[in-house]
């Protein structure tokens, strides 16, 4: 029963140490779970960006740009403007479809996601689109809402954001 109890002991120390490994090495992504934090841009020094997170009790995030960060902006668009390939963001009552389309079926929007996984959405007149364009890093100002990528304290994507309504 000794050596069990000994045993046991020893997982679980190996378990924890696994455990606060993965949440280190999660953590050296960047805030934000996946390495994306959302928030309100509240300094910009040279290529360093501090956003205040919109996640409650979340810290600021400052993070820096670099040569390769892709700077976007979400841009209001209507469901005739859409075309196959576009970054949108498409919401309507409690459905949301996010990413780049793939088929366009009359008002049948099929989006695929991070994920990979589509989603077909029917756009009705109460849906709000937008729709991600290219922008340049001069483009960010103090006061925008952005949504970032960051990875190890790099910013790798930077979309400006719509304003709340």
């Amino acid at each position: 029963m000794k050596r069990f109890s000994i045993l046991l002991g020893v997982v679980a120390v190996i378990a924890l140490l696994t455990v606060t490994g993965a949440f280190a090495e999660e953590a050296k992504k960047g805030p934000g779970g996946r390495g994306g934090t959302m928030g309100e841009i509240t300094k910009i020094d040279g290529k360093n960006i501090t956003i205040k997170s919109a996640r409650e009790g979340a810290p600021d995030v400052t993070a820096a740009a670099t040569d390769d960060t892709v700077v976007s902006i979400l841009k209001p668009a209507t469901l005739a403007e859409l075309k196959v390939g576009d970054q949108v963001r498409i919401t309507q009552g409690d459905k949301r479809a996010y990413g780049e389309i793939t088929e366009i079926k009359g008002k049948d929007i099929t989006v695929k996601g991070r994920s990979g996984d589509p989603t077909t959405i029917t756009v009705e007149a109460d849906a709000v689109i937008a729709v991600s364009v290219k922008a340049k890093f001069e483009d960010l100002k103090v006061g925008q809402r952005v949504m970032a990528s960051v990875t190890e304290g790099k910013i790798t994507r930077i979309s400006i954001q719509p304003p709340a309504k």
